[in-house]
């Protein structure tokens, strides 16, 4: 009996020890995910940025910027300081975009009247939408076009809908608003969680 409660011991912290082991290989493995995503990220907006100073003010409606032999249409770039984002703003409403930047959902051109509406993931270490829940009132999201014109759009609605409701892509009654919708999944997908700001 006292050899048998010894092996289950034993047993039981060899599985603690195997579990901790892959535990920390998951860890490391996401961070290396995140760091590489935030890089690709990075990486696009130094290009654009090139290309916006090559524009000289004038207004293309998508530029195509070459990163590590992938080819991305970037349509301008979004920067929330209090939450730590800077993104470029991707055409392609793909699951590889999404893996790299945000990506325009609908609307009409960046920093036109109306309501663009722009989606990302909520990754675990903080890349891209995961923190839009802690925008409130007034907080301030810039939105740049491929002219260089940065705007600030201000925060004034925040919450969380179903999958199914797509009401948050609704053009404004008044012709004159200028909106930028944010939006990203939450309780593994099962819910959206939106935020609207408004040019004042």
């Amino acid at each position: 009996m006292k050899k048998f409660k010894e092996w289950f011991f034993n047993i039981i912290i060899l599985l603690i020890v195997i579990a901790l082991y892959v535990a920390v290989a998951m860890l490391i493995y996401t961070n290396f995910k995140e760091r590489k995503r935030q890089e690709i990220s990075d990486g696009i907006i130094d290009k654009l940025d090139d290309q916006i100073e090559e524009n000289n003010g004038e207004a293309p409606a998508e530029v195509s910027v070459d990163y590590n032999g992938i080819k991305y249409t970037v349509l301008g770039k979004i920067r929330i300081k209090k939450i730590g984002i800077y993104a470029p703003i991707l055409k392609e409403n793909t699951t590889g975009a999404y893996n790299v930047s945000v990506v325009k959902i609908s609307g009409p051109s960046l920093n036109s009247k109306g309501n663009v509406t722009i989606g990302g993931h909520n990754f675990m270490k903080g890349n891209f939408f995961i923190k839009i829940n802690r925008l409130v009132s007034n907080d301030v999201v810039t939105i740049t076009d491929l002219t260089g014109n940065s705007v600030n759009y201000y925060v004034y609605e925040y919450g969380v809908t179903t999958i199914e409701d797509s009401s948050y892509l609704a053009q404004p009654a008044s012709k004159d608003d200028q909106i930028v919708t944010l939006v990203t999944c939450t309780k593994g997908g099962k819910e959206r969680y939106y935020v609207k700001a408004r040019k004042k």
